[in-house]
């Protein structure tokens, strides 16, 4: 009889085998191109097997994002990036060094995040994480234009924005440079205007 603890481990093994089939094909055709058989095929399974975990490749598709976010609000977790005001722009730079990393070794997953930036529904889910761990610097936040308060959720998508540009330059640039310089220059532009403008206390030191 097959355990629960056995069974878990075989449906991760599964979908790992099926990740890794789908980001595979994703660095020789387009997403359209690909078919659920090749999927199956790649990562030595039948079309059931496949169907007993993803509805459709859209389906598997939309799990990479899923996972994603989940490895980005573990990255957050991780280490004191704002205590009230204060921005430790060090541990930023260090969050987003990693990122980077990531993203120049999985252009394919990179990819998939610039495409699904356009998705309202993961702009709303990406601003929701934020705002659950930053709830404190966002609601003491306020940013005006001619005595008219512009909304921080705008302010958000729009640095949002910026940091989705500068990933799609990333993966299709050849430049050298190193993810711990580009994510210095990134958070060095950012502090220097956007930040601040927020009234936010930029802290350049990383937190001990």
């Amino acid at each position: 009889m097959i355990s629960n603890k056995d069974e878990d481990l075989r449906v991760k093994r599964t979908r790992k085998l099926i990740t890794q089939a789908f980001i595979s094909l994703l660095r020789k055709k387009k997403f359209e191109k690909i078919s659920i058989q090749e999927i199956a095929d790649d990562a030595m399974i039948n079309r059931a097997t496949f169907y007993a975990h993803y509805a459709d490749k859209q389906d598997l598709y939309d799990s990479l994002i899923d996972h994603f976010l989940v490895d980005f609000t573990k990255v957050l977790d991780d280490g004191t990036l704002i205590e009230g005001t204060n921005v430790y722009v060090g541990e930023i730079e260090d969050m987003l060094a990693k990122f980077y990393d990531f993203a120049r070794e999985n252009p394919e997953i990179a990819q998939i995040i610039i495409d699904k930036s356009q998705d309202p529904s993961f702009t709303r889910r990406f601003l929701k994480i934020l705002s659950e761990r930053y709830a404190e610097l966002f609601q003491k936040l306020e940013v005006r234009e001619q005595d008219v308060i512009v909304p921080t959720d705008f302010v958000i998508s729009y640095i949002t924005s910026i940091l989705v540009g500068t990933l799609r330059w990333w993966t299709t640039s050849t430049s050298t440079m190193r993810a711990k310089d580009f994510a210095h220059l990134i958070i060095k532009l950012i502090s220097n205007g956007h930040l601040t403008v927020l009234g936010v206390n930029i802290d350049r030191q990383t937190k001990n």
